[in-house]
């Protein structure tokens, strides 16, 4: 518990610095859990966002991106997850291709659509894929 408060802690810290007074909030509902979400703005080239999942196994998890296309109705991103399922020892890694798609004319709300392989330490590896909403405060 004491390795997950660090992690929180130095991750929410660094997003802050990151943040520059631009900051999402979503949820993300995903094939493993259902995850609340607040990081920097997604439409920065390099972003970041905290992510708690909810339900059975209560976790946390950081999550790194690169926007290798940035437009302003679609973001297509890649990067990495770390994180911890609460209940179970161990770190897992994973790989995110999401998209980010903004329909309408307010473009601070988005759709995303994210699959992403999961390799833990302890168990099987495998796909989780998923949708959700994000907004944006400008």
């Amino acid at each position: 518990m004491k390795k997950l408060f660090v992690f929180t802690f130095l991750f929410v810290s660094g997003l802050t610095i990151q943040a520059q007074a631009q900051i999402a909030a979503g949820i993300q509902r995903l094939s493993s859990a259902t995850f609340a979400s607040i990081g920097t703005d997604p439409d920065n080239q390099i972003f970041g966002e905290a992510r708690l999942s909810t339900g059975r196994n209560v976790g946390i998890e950081g999550t790194f991106g690169y926007n290798f296309i940035k437009r302003d109705e679609v973001n297509f991103y890649s990067g990495f997850h770390i994180g911890s399922e609460g209940d179970r020892d161990g770190f897992y890694l994973g790989v995110p291709l999401g998209l980010l798609v903004k329909p309408f004319n307010s473009k601070n709300i988005g759709i995303s659509m994210e699959a992403s392989p999961i390799f833990p330490n302890e168990r099987r590896n495998y796909l989780r894929a998923g949708l959700g909403l994000k907004y944006t405060f400008r």
